[in-house]
């Protein structure tokens, strides 16, 4: 027999979070993979002369960092979310930090362009929801149960 659980429905907050977070999360995967797959940066048509100011010569690691540092932040904050899991706020607001001073740091040390406004927007947006989020509860534990008979353990403290 199917058991189905009912689960409150999702805020607009929580749904414009997540949409953020796999949004946000589905961008640098594939931009990161993208660059560094083609460190030139043609994939993407990124210049490396840009990079004169960094420690980078070319799009290979700064590729690599933006798929597993933002984008595997992100993703992770999306499916704790997405979970109602209680680590949900604290990991959603770090991607959400973390995305306004990876872009503050490229317009000091790269050079400006409108997608980086645009995207240290998205990180403070982040931010902001995750503050509004509900706090989700701990995960409850069922009552142990006697290995025979299926019903509550008498003689489990839970259950007296």
């Amino acid at each position: 027999m199917a058991r189905h659980v009912a689960r409150a429905r999702r805020t607009r907050t929580e749904r414009t979070l997540l949409g953020l977070e796999f949004g946000t999360a589905a961008s640098a995967l594939g931009g990161g993979i993208l660059l560094a797959l083609r460190p030139d940066g043609a994939f993407l048509h990124a210049d490396p002369h840009v990079l004169q100011r960094t420690p980078f010569t070319n799009w290979r690691v700064p590729g690599l960092l933006l798929a597993a540092g933002c984008g595997g932040g992100f993703l992770a904050a999306g499916v704790l979310t997405l979970g109602r899991h209680r680590a949900a706020r604290p990991v959603a607001v770090a991607a959400g930090t973390a995305l306004i001073g990876l872009e503050a740091w490229e317009v000091a040390f790269v050079e400006f362009q409108p997608l980086e406004a645009m995207f240290a927007g998205v990180g403070a947006a982040v931010v902001v929801l995750a503050l509004r989020l509900p706090r989700f509860p701990e995960p409850q534990s069922p009552a142990p149960r006697s290995p025979d008979s299926g019903f509550p353990d008498p003689e489990s403290p839970a259950t007296r």
